[in-house]
């Protein structure tokens, strides 16, 4: 893995829609590398060129597929398989999960081991310690908890409410006099509201 060391004399001339198609797939993956949290930006430059090349040697075998999905396919698993040989486990179907992208934060990959991203091996053993240490404690902590049932406590109002509407419910023809009351003080109130 690792920076691509091709030169930029083997990069045939491209017509102006191409260019365009490619620096969206540069922004996409430059934008990716920044939510990793690395800030070197002659770094992350390095890191991207690496990346369009591979996408671009892809390119060559699937000119269906954008330029962009393929740079971001080749992030993608660019990362997760260094990342995968740091950890030295198995990540599910060779992808950068949240757990693994979590221990990347926690080990402080950004702020002290950034010259190691995506480097090939030895990395440095603290690096590696920092690593699993941070994959380990990403990971989900279950706790059993039993949740028992318990009434429902309302305040005075909220009982008195609560007692009304069983009533209403347990007596219709109370509910149909009290649906009719308010009816009828509706009607009245807005009588004198138009009158006067």
């Amino acid at each position: 893995m690792g920076p691509s060391r091709q030169s930029l004399s083997s990069l045939r001339p491209l017509e102006e829609l191409e260019l365009d198609e490619w620096e969206e797939a540069y922004a996409a993956v430059e934008a990716y590398l920044q939510a990793l949290r690395l800030r070197n930006r002659l770094l992350i430059a390095e890191l991207v060129r690496g990346i369009l090349w591979r996408a671009s040697a892809r390119r060559a075998q699937e000119p269906d597929q954008s330029a962009r999905m393929l740079a971001m396919e080749e992030a993608l698993t660019e990362v997760a398989n260094w990342t995968q040989d740091v950890l030295d486990v198995p990540l599910e179907n060779r992808r950068l999960a949240a757990r693994g992208r979590l221990a990347l934060l926690l080990a402080d990959m950004p702020g002290k081991w950034q010259s190691v991203f995506l480097t090939p091996k030895p990395w440095p053993p603290g690096f590696v310690e920092a690593m699993k240490k941070s994959y380990l404690a990403a990971g989900p902590q279950f706790a059993s908890m039993a949740m028992i049932p318990r009434p429902l406590e309302f305040n005075a109002i909220g009982t008195g409410a609560a007692q009304w509407w069983e009533t209403m419910d347990r007596r219709p023809i109370v509910r149909i006099m009290s649906i009719c009351l308010l009816l009828g003080l509706l009607v009245i109130s807005l009588w004198f509201f138009f009158i006067d």
